[in-house]
């Protein structure tokens, strides 16, 4: 008798479960919905760009939730602030505003189609020489979508027309693939990588690096400049020895691992 009660409770409890799920389930199918295909910070930089170049764009993909639909359906993207942020992105300045009427036929996600990538266009403002700015936006509810999950709802971009950490450099521990090879990141270590190497430090060379099996090739020309200019007798005998990430008072000396 006790064993068949236990297996009816555990019947239960599984038909519980069971339901549970398809409610939950059916909570994001019921109705057209649209979330972040990544929430993780992107950095951008002029700094490479043409003085002419007055525009950018990052390419931000949203995921839809439910049926395709055969005809465009809008995305809306709204600023959001955080008292946090020392350098806030100002619309109109530092960005072209989301609802402005050149970018509504290319925030949408097409007919027949479950993704797209939604432009966010940033301005070369004089003050990105000086400050990295941060823009913070989000996903907003529409005529055409409500929302999905609650975590992959907003993101942000962090810019300036200075040197900034690329994407596989982002953090400095073993979730950015870049710190195991080029160690930690300081404005200074990067453009002595860029004056060595001659080339252009940032994503589209790490992952070509990647690609041909390059970047053990590279830390060692790295290193080995490193060690040149450490060593230099002008450089030791004009206080430059050892480089280090800051001219601050107890910076740590560039390495590379």
């Amino acid at each position: 008798m006790k064993r068949l009660i236990y297996f009816l409770a555990m019947v239960l409890v599984a038909v519980t479960v069971i339901s549970c799920s398809k409610t939950q389930g059916l909570l994001y199918s019921d109705i057209a919905r649209v979330q972040l295909n990544d929430t993780t910070t992107v950095s951008s930089t002029f700094v490479y760009k043409a003085p002419t170049i007055t525009r950018d764009t990052v390419y931000i993909q949203v995921n839809t939730i439910g049926e395709m639909s055969n005809v465009d359906r809008a995305v809306k993207f709204v600023q959001v602030s955080n008292k946090a942020d020392l350098f806030p992105a100002v619309s109109g300045q530092h960005f072209v505003p989301f609802d402005d009427p050149s970018l509504k036929n290319l925030m949408v996600i097409k007919a027949n189609t479950v993704k797209a990538k939604i432009p966010v266009v940033l301005l070369r403002d004089a003050s990105l020489k000086t400050n990295t700015y941060r823009l913070r936006f989000q996903l907003a509810a529409n005529d055409q979508f409500a929302l999905g999950e609650v975590q992959s709802r907003g993101t942000s971009i962090l810019f300036s027309d200075r040197l900034e950490r690329f994407y596989s450099w982002r953090f400095d521990n073993g979730t950015a693939p870049a710190f195991y090879t080029l160690g930690k990141y300081s404005t200074r270590k990067h453009q002595f990588m860029i004056d060595v190497l001659h080339e252009q430090i940032d994503e589209a060379w790490y992952q070509t690096a990647v690609t041909i099996g390059a970047l053990q090739n590279y830390n060692n020309v790295l290193k080995t400049a490193l060690a040149n200019f450490n060593n230099d007798p002008v450089n030791i005998a004009s206080g430059k020895t050892p480089l280090r990430e800051t001219d601050e008072l107890g910076s740590l000396p560039i390495t590379f691992p």
